[in-house]
């Protein structure tokens, strides 16, 4: 089972959060057919994908994650139609680079650097709120971190990975710190040199598990650990793929499925394919009472 772990650090002047998103990774590998460096990338934006929406308010809320570096990747998009769920997709799923010099898959090279991360929160409000800025170096890690302090004035420190074996992903996740306004230079210091462990942070998931390590390292900063919330890979797309039929008109979807037979549409992001035909017009098309 995929999780987050939240909790506060020097009673209440930084916030944490361990995320394991493993099975979604997988899952996201079934769906999309993801090389393991398309499974890497998409799999580190699906992870801040999870921290971004567990820290929405509403359930009601929404969230839309755009990452496009100019990269042969193409663009990452990640979303999410229910609380404590993600999906997502990238535009080349089948991309591949040869393996950096220190032996790891080239995630920046596959996503690149000349573009941005854009965040795009819908609160209820009249208009969205949109985070952007600049991508520094497409690893994903170090952007999001851009991003929380360029963006929202949050002093923070990211890591992320993606483990693969022969099976799929062994491992997945990552840890997020944030220093809150009373955090002082010693908590920032000390938050910083224990960040400096999670250089392969897949891998000590693997081994130890987001509990362990969040007993482990940050236990003994007068912290609060609370109770793990569920996370899982999850598209609801059958309601907006309706929406979408209606919006072309019921004599537009007749002239169409006269002409063709059917009407086929695919969901990006899960794959599922909808076939209407004329029997499904009235269905369709019927008023709510």
């Amino acid at each position: 089972m995929d999780k987050i772990i939240k909790g506060v650090l020097f009673n209440g002047k930084a916030r944490i959060a361990l995320i394991e998103s493993t099975e979604t990774v997988n899952k996201a590998i079934k769906i999309h057919d993801l090389t393991p460096l398309a499974a890497a990338a998409l799999g580190r934006a699906l992870t801040i994908g999870a921290y971004i929406e567990t820290n929405l308010k509403s359930e009601s809320d929404r969230f839309n994650l755009i990452i496009n570096g100019g990269g042969p990747i193409g663009k990452i998009y990640v979303s999410s139609d229910r609380p404590h769920t993600v999906k997502g997709l990238v535009e080349n799923p089948q991309v591949d680079l040869p393996i950096r010099k220190d032996g790891k898959l080239d995630v920046g090279g596959a996503v690149g650097k000349n573009g941005d991360l854009v965040v795009v929160k819908d609160l209820g409000l009249k208009e969205p709120y949109i985070g952007r800025c600049k991508l520094v170096s497409g690893e994903l890690a170090e952007d999001y971190t851009n991003y929380l302090y360029k963006s929202e004035g949050i002093l923070n420190a990211v890591a992320l990975g993606v483990l693969n074996d022969s099976n799929g992903c062994k491992a997945a996740g990552g840890i997020i710190i944030e220093a809150l306004p009373d955090a002082d230079d010693n908590m920032v210091f000390i938050l910083e040199d224990i960040m400096s462990n999670f250089t392969n942070v897949s891998q000590l998931i693997a081994e130890k598990g987001i509990e362990e390590i969040a007993n482990f390292y940050f236990g003994h900063l007068d912290a609060e650990i609370f109770p793990a919330e569920k996370l899982g890979y999850k598209c609801d797309c059958w309601a907006k793929i309706r929406r979408i039929v209606r919006g072309l008109g019921r004599a537009e979807v007749e002239d169409i499925i006269k002409e063709q037979g059917m009407l086929e549409i695919k969901c990006d992001y899960c794959r599922k394919n909808y076939v209407y035909t004329e029997k499904d017009l009235d269905y369709l098309f019927e008023e709510k009472k």
